[in-house]
C-alpha cells in the first residue's frame, strides 16, 4: 500500500505497526503484515477465538440477525448485541464478521482480537471494539489506542462502542422486532409530514387506515429513521415524534 500521511502519523511515537495479524479464512490459518492487511477480506474471516464458557458466567451470548446484511452474527454480551442493532439500523453495513483477527504486537508484547470487522456499503472498513465505558481499564485503553493507530494506517475507521445513553439499549432491543419491511406495506413516505412533531399516539392515529398495524408501522418508521425520536428515554405513546428538518 502507499505510505500515506495517515500511515506516517500512525508511526509517530508508537510501534502500532510493529505487529503481525493472524486470521482464519476459508478454513486456512494465515498471517499478514500490516502493510498487506488492507487487502484481506476480513469480513469473510472465521472467528479467531471462541467465546469462553464457565460456571456462573454473567454475560449473555448468541447470534443476532443483521437484517441489512442477511447474516447471523455472534455476540457475547448485551453490549455487543446493542452494537449490532445500532449498526443494522444505519443500513450502512454490507457484511460483518466477529472476532476477525488477532493483532500481535512485538514491542511491547501485546495481543488483541477486536470484536468486529464491518465491510461498509461504500467498500470502506470499520474495526470495532465493544466495551462498556465503566469496564475499560487503563491497559484496555492502551490496546485500543494501538488498534486505532493501526486501523488509521490501513485506511480503516475504528470505533470503541462504549456508551449507550439512558434507555437506548432497551429501545433498540424492542425496535428490532419491527425491522421486517412488511410493516411498511401501504405506507407512502412522501405523505408523511414534511416537518413538525406530534406524540407517538397521534402518529399512530395518523397511520390508521393506511396499514394493517399502524402501531407496528410507526415503530418500523422509527427503526428506519424516517421519523426520529429520543431513544435515550423509554418509548411510550407520549414520546415526541419529529419529522423532516425538525428531526
Amino acid at each position: 500500500m502507499t505510505l500515506t500521511t495517515a500511515w506516517l502519523e500512525a508511526l509517530d511515537d508508537t510501534n502500532a505497526l510493529d505487529a503481525t495479524i493472524s486470521y482464519s479464512l476459508y478454513g486456512r490459518t494465515l498471517e499478514a503484515d500490516p502493510a498487506d492487511a488492507a487487502q484481506v477480506p476480513f469480513e469473510e474471516a472465521d472467528p479467531v477465538r471462541e467465546f469462553p464458557s464457565y460456571p456462573h458466567k454473567r454475560y449473555f451470548e448468541g447470534r443476532f440477525w443483521v437484517a441489512s446484511t442477511g447474516e447471523h452474527v455472534p455476540f457475547e454480551s448485551f453490549w455487543e448485541r446493542s452494537f449490532l442493532a445500532s449498526l443494522d439500523r444505519t443500513g450502512r453495513a454490507r457484511s460483518v464478521s466477529s472476532q476477525p483477527m488477532w493483532i500481535h504486537w512485538r514491542e511491547p508484547k501485546r495481543s488483541h482480537a477486536p470484536d468486529y470487522f464491518v465491510r461498509q456499503a461504500d467498500g470502506g472498513a470499520l474495526l470495532v471494539d465493544v466495551r462498556e465505558k465503566a469496564n475499560i481499564e487503563p491497559d484496555d485503553a492502551a490496546v485500543f489506542e494501538l488498534t486505532r493507530r493501526l486501523a488509521v494506517a490501513l485506511g480503516w475507521q475504528y470505533l470503541v462502542f462504549d456508551d449507550l445513553p439512558g434507555a437506548t439499549q432497551e429501545n433498540l432491543r424492542f425496535l428490532t422486532r419491527y425491522r421486517d419491511p412488511r410493516w411498511l406495506d401501504g405506507i407512502d413516505l412522501s405523505s408523511l409530514p414534511a416537518q413538525g412533531s406530534m406524540t407517538l399516539a397521534d402518529f399512530v392515529g395518523l397511520l390508521r387506515g393506511a396499514v394493517h398495524s399502524p402501531q407496528g408501522a410507526a415503530y418500523a418508521l422509527i427503526w428506519l429513521d424516517h421519523v426520529r425520536v429520543n431513544l435515550d428515554r423509554p418509548l411510550s405513546m407520549t414520546t415526541v415524534v419529529r419529522f423532516g428538518a425538525d428531526r
